[in-house]
């Protein structure tokens, strides 16, 4: 079986994390019935975050939404039901679905997060892989990124992430007790790739990305000229 490659593997990761909108969700389905592979990336991040699911609590809904919803529907008064006297007020269920997507959005990203801490096989580090959900303090994900140390490359890929008007957006590798390292600036598109300098591919252990807003066309310094507006942990595939 052919795995699959970096692009679809990101693309499995924010289909398992919830992160697709509909249009995209239904393409990633149609894709997946044909191509083994992708369905083999959707059950190995479903694998990943499997342990940690537990301890998301449930988020049941309001009482007596179920009786409401069933009541509403017209194929009730076509089974035979009797109608009824005073009906209940019409409920407007939208507000809490948005509240239940955002939360089921937040805890996949709390999820890809914490899987840091989840202790995995370790690959020599000649052709090491690592995925990291870089985010704004537990918020929704910004971006998904996959490093590669064998082909020594850096995919990105933006999820809601943007740079303000006329600054730039420049990720850096944080190496454990080190001073940040620049991998390059983020394009506007949906997806960056950028070289990883081979002096970083045996240091990203226990590393972190940040990404922060900077001067048209990066840092004028080589380092970064004000806080992270997102970090995430690596993770090592």
């Amino acid at each position: 079986m052919t795995p699959p490659d970096e692009s679809d593997d990101l693309r499995a990761a924010e289909y398992v994390l919830g992160t697709l909108d509909p249009a995209e969700r239904e393409a990633y389905r149609r894709d997946r019935a044909a191509r083994p592979g992708l369905a083999a990336a959707e059950r190995a991040w479903e694998a990943r975050l499997a342990p940690l699911a537990g301890a998301i609590p449930e988020a049941p809904p309001p009482p007596g939404a179920w009786a409401r919803i069933a009541a509403a529907l017209p194929a009730a008064e076509a089974a035979g039901a009797a109608p009824r006297r005073d009906p209940a007020p019409a409920v407007d269920l939208r507000p809490a679905l948005r509240r239940w997507r955002r939360a089921a959005l937040a805890a996949g990203a709390l999820a890809a997060g914490l899987a840091v801490f989840i202790a995995l096989e370790r690959l020599p580090p000649a052709g090491a892989q690592y995925v990291a959900v870089v985010n704004r303090g537990g918020a929704l994900p910004a971006l998904v990124v996959r490093v590669d140390t064998r082909a020594g490359a850096v995919q990105v890929r933006s999820l809601s992430a943007e740079a303000p008007p006329d600054r730039s957006l420049e990720l850096w590798v944080i190496p454990k007790g080190e001073a940040p390292r620049s991998l390059g600036l983020l394009s506007a598109a949906p997806a960056t790739r950028l070289a990883l300098p081979a002096a970083e591919r045996a240091r990203l252990d226990d590393a972190v990305l940040a990404v922060t807003v900077e001067p048209p066309g990066g840092s004028p310094s080589g380092a970064p000229t004000g806080p992270p507006v997102y970090s995430g942990a690596l993770l090592r595939d």
